[in-house]
């Protein structure tokens, strides 16, 4: 059986931390200034960079989500935390023997 442990305020920095470089790679946007070069090369290599640009963006709305998802582990582990600490070994023990969370 594996053991998870999250401590509250180390797992809040690791948000923060990822929150924060999630926000400088979606702020990341690629251009060229191909200065009146007509070549289809630059065009091409525009088009690579559009494409770049909206996979950033993507990556960044998928990483906003996990760190949501984060905050929101972190809440229910604090929950449930606070539920086991509210209760005795006996309350505990009986809900587990019972299949009960109560």
């Amino acid at each position: 059986m594996a053991e998870l442990l999250i401590n509250p305020n180390d797992f809040q920095e690791q948000i923060d931390t990822f929150s924060s470089a999630t926000d400088t790679v979606g702020a990341l946007k690629y251009t060229a200034e191909p200065d009146g070069v007509l070549l289809q090369c630059i065009d091409q290599y525009g088009q690579c960079l559009t494409a770049m640009n909206e996979l950033i963006s993507k990556f960044a709305e998928f990483a906003k989500m996990d760190a949501q998802t984060m905050q929101q582990i972190k809440a229910t582990w604090m929950h449930a935390d606070g539920d086991i600490a509210t209760k005795t070994f006996t309350e505990w023990l009986g809900g587990w023997i019972t299949g009960s969370d109560q």
